[in-house]
């Protein structure tokens, strides 16, 4: 049995307005997985980019012809639903033999509504490296699909939501993402997250323990579960001497959680001297790093390092459950800055409790703190996350929900899905310009 993944396009005019030319294709790291696990399996599996060809129907149609799958897995996050929903209802007219599979945080969410509108014969929840691998078997041999666990799939009797799969406690038993069968010179990083050519994505951990309330990721849990070093840095060194690639740029957000995991991690890659081939960069959070904690990572190669500031104020951060203070920001700039590791600082307008006001001080302060690109976000309150929950369930995201409104980057032509009391969409979009230009 042949499976096909597709990573659909999404119209970046649509959901990035005139900030498009700074978005470049990324390397679609959760499909390389999820290929990587069919791979491992002997399960034969090939991959159509309809991102980085345009999302030209024409194109898709010729190569699901040509490629003849069994079963095409559609990976989907909400700013893609629209072109998924598109892409899958054409498989279903041109190709009606084919099983659909979709993955991934939007689907995860809206699975049944999904199902009952025929757009995939099965769902997968959660994490897919091993849901993927049963689903298929069971597809191949006929057998029942209720025996597989974290999906939903549909019925004559309508959906049905199967027995969670546990999380995958190994990360280390997962094999590396399976580049080899992707277009890797189309991808690019973000200019903000780009220090040397050519690099791509890495993952370092899954899962999260803080309870920030506009990020999705809690799909993964609240127990962070940890790649050793050694597996890390083994992958380094297969990026390096199978790709050379000389940029990993971890995806996690938070890497390293501890100054242990930071020693452990540091010393691996000096001890094999990588530090000398490549230079990566990170994310964490500013009330987890100490000096001596940046000085290592420094020495073992770390070029760049992301923190997510969110807003200036106070109330914004308790507003989002950022749970430190911006003393904290201002005390882990000045210990980064000491360490010789560049920061990017992420923002955002129009949090929940923001107002004009309180956006002109978050502009103010990133201003005011010593680091070297900002990058400034609108707030949106994505599917899978707690603050869409809440909005949802007291009227503050409209019933008829369109997905591509689900921006970060709103504009008059596609407005916010979300504007804080007090304001309107022109003064989300107006402060958002003058806050780059700024």
């Amino acid at each position: 049995m042949k499976v096909l993944l597709i990573n659909p396009h999404t119209s970046s005019a649509a959901t990035a307005g005139k900030y498009k030319r700074f978005l470049s294709p990324m390397p679609p790291i959760s499909l390389a997985y999820i290929a990587a696990a069919l791979d491992k399996a002997e399960i034969p599996v090939t991959f159509f980019d309809d991102y980085t060809t345009g999302g030209d129907r024409s194109d898709l149609i010729d190569f699901i012809k040509r490629d003849a799958p069994d079963v095409v897995g559609l990976s989907c996050v909400t700013s893609t639903a629209p072109r998924t929903y598109d892409i899958a209802a054409e498989i279903r007219n041109n190709f009606p033999s084919v099983k659909i599979v979709m993955g991934n945080l939007h689907p995860s969410v809206f699975h049944k509504e999904i199902l009952n509108k025929g757009l995939a014969d099965a769902v997968v929840i959660g994490e897919g490296e091993e849901t993927i691998v049963d689903l298929v078997r069971a597809y191949e041999n006929g057998a029942e699909l209720s025996k597989v666990l974290g999906i939903a799939y549909n019925t004559d009797e309508g959906p049905v939501v199967n027995t969670p799969r546990p999380f995958i406690q190994d990360l280390d038993s997962l094999p590396y993402p399976a580049w080899k069968l992707f277009p890797t010179e189309r991808y690019k990083l973000f200019n903000f997250a780009r220090v040397k050519n050519p690099g791509t994505l890495v993952l370092g951990s899954r899962g999260c323990p803080f309870g920030c309330n506009f990020c999705s990721l809690k799909v993964m849990g609240r127990a962070r579960r940890m790649r050793s070093a050694a597996s890390i840095a083994d992958e380094f060194e297969h990026l390096f001497n199978e790709f050379g690639y000389v940029q990993p740029s971890f995806i996690d957000p938070i890497f390293p959680f501890s100054e242990k995991e930071a020693t452990e991690f540091s010393n691996e890659i000096m001890r094999r001297g990588l530090q000398k081939k490549l230079t990566w960069i990170t994310e964490t959070r500013v009330d987890l790093v100490n000096e001596n904690m940046l000085r290592l990572l420094k020495e073992a190669g770390l070029s760049r390092i992301m923190y997510g500031f969110e807003t200036g104020t106070e109330v914004g951060l308790h507003s989002i459950k950022k749970s430190f203070t911006m003393d904290k920001a201002r005390e882990a700039v000045e210990m980064t800055k000491k360490a010789g590791i560049e920061i990017i600082g992420f923002f955002m307008i129009g949090v929940p409790e923001d107002s004009k006001e309180s956006i002109e001080k978050t502009i103010r302060y990133a201003k005011s703190l010593d680091i070297d690109f900002a990058k400034f976000t609108v707030f949106s309150p994505f599917p899978g996350t707690q603050v869409y929950d809440d909005m949802k369930k007291n009227g503050r995201i409209p019933d008829n929900e369109e997905w591509e409104r689900f921006t970060s980057y709103p504009t008059k032509a596609n407005p916010a899905i979300f504007i804080p009391d007090g304001m309107t969409n022109d003064d989300v979009v107006r402060l958002q310009r003058k806050a780059f230009l700024s």
